[in-house]
């Protein structure tokens, strides 16, 4: 009879812990949660930047017997947060040469061998650098030749 008794506690106890797990877990699958929210519709508005070029002034080139030099002045952009210009000298070729310069800089001057201003012809731009990686070119001058 101990036998039987052991079978029976121990069918109880099984009966008992399958039925807990059943229960621990169909109780858990049946929770639900609920929340909400009241969102007030605004008008929304995006706006792009824009960066202003520097005005290019005529430039120039003034030739010598050996050499030339080149020069262009400009007006600051109105661009916030501007950090520096950068020159590029434009060859009839289609080489190009540029050159940084700082954000108070308005005017640049190079001498130049006179060669290559006599073979080639050459025009300026300037071009207005941010802080934030955008950039705006000027309009090119004319062409300029010895």
């Amino acid at each position: 009879m101990n036998t039987s008794r052991n079978i029976t506690r121990r069918a109880l106890v099984l009966i008992a812990l399958v039925a807990g797990v059943l229960f621990a877990s169909g109780a858990a699958a049946q929770a639900s949660f609920r929340d909400s929210a009241t969102v007030t519709a605004t008008p929304m508005s995006v706006s792009t930047g824009t960066v202003a070029a520097p005005a290019a002034g005529p430039g120039s080139l003034t030739c010598r017997s050996s050499s030339a030099t080149m020069g262009l002045t400009w007006t600051k952009s109105t661009s916030a947060r501007v950090n520096g210009y950068q020159v590029t000298v434009y060859f009839s070729d289609g080489y190009t040469q540029t050159v940084q310069m700082t954000a108070t800089a308005t005017s640049w001057s190079q001498v130049i061998a006179l060669y290559n201003v006599t073979a080639y012809s050459v025009r300026y731009s300037v071009t207005t650098q941010t802080d934030y990686g955008w950039t705006k070119e000027s309009t090119s001058t004319g062409w300029f030749q010895c």
